[in-house]
């Protein structure tokens, strides 16, 4: 049996989170490091920013007073990210096709997504509270794409 879609679905689930991850570090660290402008219409606009989850959970470090618990919940999803973006498919290649395999596979890549999706709820909580603050609606902010 061909396990592929559900593995490629749940791989994808977990760049999805990541990817919301590491847009909420950049809104949350440009708050903190006043690197943001609002617009008259209450738009908050930030620049493009290239940096990696790491670099932006060393950022969030500097510009934020971030506790042990906070650096262990980043950390653990930075790793958890760098894990399933590069090397999920080479440590489960017989989860394609071997029922056994999948299904550790798919256990680990649940717990995985988990733990990303905690760092992503903590963080989005704090740019919630800073958005409310500001008088900004989340989706009233803007990334100025480089080409």
């Amino acid at each position: 049996m061909d396990y592929s879609a559900d593995l490629f679905k749940g791989v994808g689930e977990a760049a999805y989170l990541a990817q919301v991850l590491e847009l909420n570090l950049l809104v949350l660290i440009s708050i903190l490091a006043d690197q943001f402008s609002v617009s008259l219409d209450a738009q908050l606009i930030l620049n493009d920013d290239k940096r990696t989850l790491g670099q932006l959970i060393a950022a969030l470090k500097k510009h934020g007073h971030l506790d042990d618990n906070g650096s262990l919940i980043l950390g653990n999803a930075l790793e958890k990210r760098n894990y399933i973006t590069h090397e999920f498919f080479n440590r489960n290649a017989y989860a394609l096709t071997d029922e056994e395999s999948y299904q550790v596979a798919m256990d680990q890549l649940a717990a995985d997504k988990h733990t990303i999706a905690l760092a992503t709820a903590i963080v989005l909580g704090f740019v919630q509270g800073f958005c409310k603050e500001f008088h900004i609606e989340l989706s009233d902010i803007l990334v100025c794409q480089g080409r």
